[in-house]
């Protein structure tokens, strides 16, 4: 007969399983979100003006808002140069949509070749590139009704100026960043610019405004510009003298108009000139201002003047002979001399012979006064 044998489980028999692995399993886990609190703590608290700072170098953008700059008017408050809208033209490159017959279209309103547009838009890493700058509004409503992706449009201000070559001398130019290059807009470039605002906002990566944060500053307008310069004059003395350059084949010329009263310049010309807003292939010759620049002597021209005042103070007569020899005058340590010895000279051949000597002699039976 055989026996059977039972077994039985019992709750009192221990586990093979160490006791320490799962406490420490329960240690690591709180240990684990001690860490995590603490990180927390310190991003949001702790670390806090770090993290913000790095999240605004990404995103945030301090916009500038340009300020309009003044006009530059005439003494009869007829405008020389004043400030227009114009858009510019910018891009994404990796966004650009490349539908050929667009990009065509869009080359031919920029004006320029095809080619050249592919190869601002070619380098798919950039993010910004400029196409073309301050585009009149026309060409820049007809840009944005073709409805390429990835091309957008800046606001801007550009320069006009209503008398072209005529005043181009007085007025002068700024350059595509509305700073004065010449003249007046380079002479009183401060007080034509004004100041520009601020606006600090946080930009998406399409360089999409979505939000204002701070406070925004805004922009202070340049003050207006009076000139004593009277646009009419300027206009006929420009026509006068490019006129007479023309005909006389001179290499240039240039006039000033001044009233003999106050003193006040009413014109100031040269030639050739140039169109302050088409400077494309100018040269030296153009731009150069020279009734200001270049030296003028005018010599032997003044001796008529002389001689006039003399004659009308009845100091001398047509036929006074004046005493020229040897050709040579001493006076306050300096030596006055004539191109040769003319000896006796009427006052009329005092101005035949351009003689020196005569005409100091002339201006000494002058007073002061005279």
């Amino acid at each position: 007969m055989s026996k059977s044998v039972l077994y039985t489980s019992s709750p009192l028999l221990a586990s093979k399983t160490p006791v320490w692995r799962s406490k420490f399993i329960v240690a690591a886990i709180a240990l684990g979100f001690v860490g995590l609190a603490g990180r927390a703590a310190y991003i949001q608290v702790f670390g806090n003006a770090f993290f913000q700072r790095q999240g605004e170098v990404r995103f945030a953008r301090t916009l500038e808002l340009p300020a309009n700059r003044g006009r530059i008017l005439d003494r009869n408050g007829l405008i020389l140069a004043s400030s227009v809208v114009a858009q510019s033209i910018w891009a994404i490159p990796e966004d650009i949509d490349r539908d050929k017959d667009k990009l065509q279209q869009l080359a031919r309103l920029l004006s320029m070749p095809l080619a050249e547009l592919n190869k601002k838009i070619e380098d798919e890493d950039k993010t910004f590139v400029w196409l073309k700058r301050q585009v009149d509004e026309s060409v820049a409503q007809q840009i944005a009704e073709l409805g390429i992706k990835g091309v957008y449009q800046r606001r801007e201000y550009k320069r006009k100026y209503p008398e072209g070559e005529a005043a181009a001398h007085v007025v002068g130019f700024t350059n595509v960043e509305n700073i004065g290059q010449e003249g007046v807009e380079l002479a009183f470039d401060k007080e034509l610019a004004g100041r520009p605002g601020s606006r600090r906002v946080i930009k998406d990566r399409l360089g999409r405004v979505v939000e204002d944060v701070g406070e925004q500053v805004p922009p202070v307008d340049g003050r207006d510009l009076q000139l004593s310069i009277d646009s009419k004059v300027q206009f006929f003395a420009y026509q006068k003298l490019r006129d007479a350059v023309q005909v006389n084949k001179a290499k240039a010329g240039s006039v000033v108009v001044l009233d003999s009263i106050t003193g006040e310049v009413l014109a100031l010309a040269n030639y050739p000139s140039y169109q302050p807003e088409k400077r494309q292939n100018l040269s030296g010759e153009q731009l150069r201002n020279r009734a200001i620049t270049d030296m003028f002597e005018p010599g032997s021209t003044m001796k008529p003047i002389t001689v006039a005042a003399a004659l009308e103070a009845g100091r001398v007569t047509p036929n006074t002979v004046i005493e020229t020899g040897p050709g040579k005058y001493n006076i306050g340590g300096f030596t006055i001399s004539d191109t040769h010895n003319y000896g006796s000279l009427s006052v009329e051949g005092v101005i035949q012979k351009s003689s020196n000597v005569g005409a100091l002699k002339i201006s000494q039976k002058m007073s002061p006064r005279e």
